[in-house]
């Protein structure tokens, strides 16, 4: 398994320089058969919080809905026609902000490339390493994944009381 990273860097609409950075995990058909065999796509490789993001979204979505809903609703000369225009252009505007914004990274992201947008070159070199952990991840669990089918027999070690009583406090 081989991660394939793709850096661009371009200005925003403010003049501001924005780092884009693309990643996939380009694997062989071995690995990619057990992905797909239980069912891995929808796996979450690193979860974090993006409930600032979801508000974001729907105020995204709040907006493009009255826009999208004033719109539609001129162009159709019909209350309902504008409502349904609306409601599919915000929700649609609102996955996109979402989607553009989550710091969630899915197996899926990896398996078909996804762009990340970075607002420094620091920024950028952090996500790098954080998707080359998370395919280090995926690779560990791809490996793991052949041997699911088995019986593994692992030794158990005896360890002194000391550490004994301390993996006992963690379990708790």
């Amino acid at each position: 398994m081989d991660i394939l990273l793709k850096r661009e860097q371009n200005r925003n609409w403010r003049g501001r320089v924005v780092f884009r950075l693309w990643a996939k995990a380009e694997m062989s058909d071995d690995e990619r058969a057990l992905i797909d065999r239980y069912d891995m796509g929808d796996s979450c490789l690193i979860a974090a919080d993006d409930f600032e993001h979801l508000k974001g979204a729907m105020v995204i979505g709040f907006v493009a809905f009255l826009i999208g809903g004033l719109f539609g609703a001129f162009a159709s000369d019909e209350v309902l026609g504008g409502l349904a225009f609306g409601v599919i252009t915000g929700v649609g505007a609102g996955y996109w902000w979402l989607n553009e914004k989550r710091e969630t990274i899915w197996m899926r992201d990896l398996l078909y490339g996804r762009r990340f947008k970075c607002d420094s070159i620091i920024e950028l070199a952090q996500k790098e390493a954080m998707l080359d952990n998370a395919c280090i991840a995926l690779r560990q669990v791809v490996e793991t994944a052949k041997h699911w089918d088995g019986v593994e027999t692992r030794p158990v070690p005896v360890l002194p009381p000391e550490e004994a009583k301390e993996v006992v406090l963690r379990l708790g």
